[in-house]
């Protein structure tokens, strides 16, 4: 037999003559080694009692069996350890809502939010968790998480409800000084002299001083309005419409959200007014009530 091998560019070529007894000799030959390739790769990845390496094995799984089995314990006692720490989260939670309960106020920071909860305990031999008890303690627990979600998220909503109701209902002065200058309630009218209905009560005190808002509010109207001057309306919610009139000047602007305590006109004497004071009205689902329990809130 002629072997002949040409160089890739067939500028040369080399070539052997082999006979049929060394063909036989070289084939036995590979043979052999392929054997004792076998042999070894098959006694290094094969167990026997002498043997400190185990079999690596590719398990099979069937599409409807879920993954269940960690290959590496270390990996299993990592969710353990994860799973004990969640549970000890579970009980600071528990605790946060009955704290919030407690409408006198939440004092947060013996709860130590930003460490790991504070755990304990002698040191004992227990029992590994199988993957079928894990998956039960995981969905256990992510349930509590969730009721515990939603009571706190009632609780906090409580509490917003309940400081905008608050800061929302009128108290407090219209200004900041002065005196009251008229009563709400029947009275001489100072313009004809006769007995009249008076809506409001009236501060007097210097011009520009400022006017401000008694509770949190959205600006409804703003303008000049008969006998008001120029007039401003807050409405609160809830029913609440807080009215100041007579102003000088008006510095917001009609839609503007307006917090208590905040400036919202400079006093002055337009309208039927007799001299520098602010009106207050409040009117309560439309209809206008004594200012004066309001006042002194």
């Amino acid at each position: 037999m002629q072997i002949i091998i040409i160089s890739p560019n067939n500028t040369s070529h080399r070539h052997w003559q082999v006979s049929p007894k060394n063909l036989f000799m070289f084939a036995g030959i590979s043979l052999l080694l392929l054997i004792a390739s076998f042999i070894y790769i098959n006694q290094q990845f094969s167990f026997s009692p002498r043997s400190t390496v185990a079999v690596i094995t590719f398990p099979t799984q069937s599409r409807n069996e879920p993954i269940v089995q960690q290959e590496e314990t270390g990996l299993q006692d990592y969710y353990a350890k994860r799973l004990g720490q969640l549970q000890a989260e579970s009980i600071r939670l528990t605790a946060l809502t009955e704290k919030l309960a407690e409408i006198a106020g939440v004092d947060v920071s013996e709860f130590q939010m930003d460490t790991v909860p504070a755990q304990g305990g002698i040191d004992e031999i227990g029992e590994s968790l199988t993957p079928e008890l894990f998956k039960i303690e995981m969905s256990q627990l992510t349930s509590r998480f969730t009721e515990q979600n939603k009571q706190l998220a009632t609780i906090q909503n409580l509490f917003l409800t309940r400081d905008s109701i608050t800061s929302a209902i009128p108290q407090g002065r219209p200004i900041a000084g002065g005196w009251l200058s008229s009563s709400y309630g029947h009275r001489i009218d100072p313009f004809n002299g006769k007995k009249t209905f008076h809506s409001g009560i009236d501060f007097a005190a210097k011009e520009g001083t400022n006017v401000i808002a008694v509770a949190d509010g959205i600006v409804s109207f703003l303008g000049e309005r008969s006998g008001y001057g120029e007039l401003i309306e807050l409405d609160h919610g809830n029913g609440y419409v807080t009215r100041y009139a007579h102003n000088q000047k008006i510095i917001v602007k009609t839609g503007d959200r307006i917090r208590k305590g905040e400036a919202i006109a400079l006093l002055g004497s337009t309208g039927r007014s007799t001299g520098p004071h602010v009106h207050f009205e409040v009117l309560r689902e439309g209809t206008k009530i004594d200012p004066y329990k309001f006042v002194n809130r």
